[in-house]
């Protein structure tokens, strides 16, 4: 069970990406409730409430005019820290290139930057391919899972990426 003061700094991160995308959203897909799946699988995973919230914001500077100081001031250092190191670099064109970049800025953050990416892509796994969204090439996913997998195999998020990779070589 979720302490009342957690729940509600759970939910504080959620009403913020929200409103952010109430605003100003950009992307067509459901990245709200792609971005509430992140927290509670981090929730439910036991995660610490800093990276929870970091889960549930990770999209939120791609996906609206949110800047990095607003989660800063609502959130803190730690959480807008980690979501930057999972920001994609939009001046990076090659979609390949920009992936591989933003993983390699990730896991020099740390750990925690590579567990938000794990779990967005577990999230993102089911959609991957369907013909009325963007295309998402096998190759980022092995990439994602090879690389990290140095990092992440003591995690419990590994069963997740696991579960993707027995899928891939199958």
């Amino acid at each position: 069970m979720i302490q009342y003061q957690t729940a509600k700094e759970i939910e504080k991160a959620i009403i913020f990406l929200v409103s952010a995308i109430n605003k100003s959203g950009k992307n067509p897909k459901p990245v709200i409730l792609h971005s509430i799946l992140v927290g509670l699988n981090l929730t439910e995973l036991d995660y610490p409430l800093h990276l929870i919230q970091a889960g549930i914001l990770h999209d939120v500077i791609e996906d609206s005019d949110t800047k990095l100081e607003e989660i800063k001031k609502e959130f803190g250092e730690q959480v807008a820290l980690i979501v930057a190191a999972c920001t994609y670099d939009h001046a990076i064109t090659d979609k390949t290139d920009q992936y591989k970049e933003a993983t390699q800025r990730a896991k020099e953050f740390g750990n925690e930057a590579l567990i938000i990416m794990a779990v967005d892509l577990i999230q993102n796994e089911p959609y991957y391919n369907q013909k009325d969204l963007t295309q998402y090439p096998w190759d980022k996913i092995t990439y994602f899972i090879n690389f990290a997998e140095t990092y992440l195999k003591d995690e419990p998020i590994w069963d997740g990426l696991e579960a993707i990779k027995k899928k891939i070589y199958v």
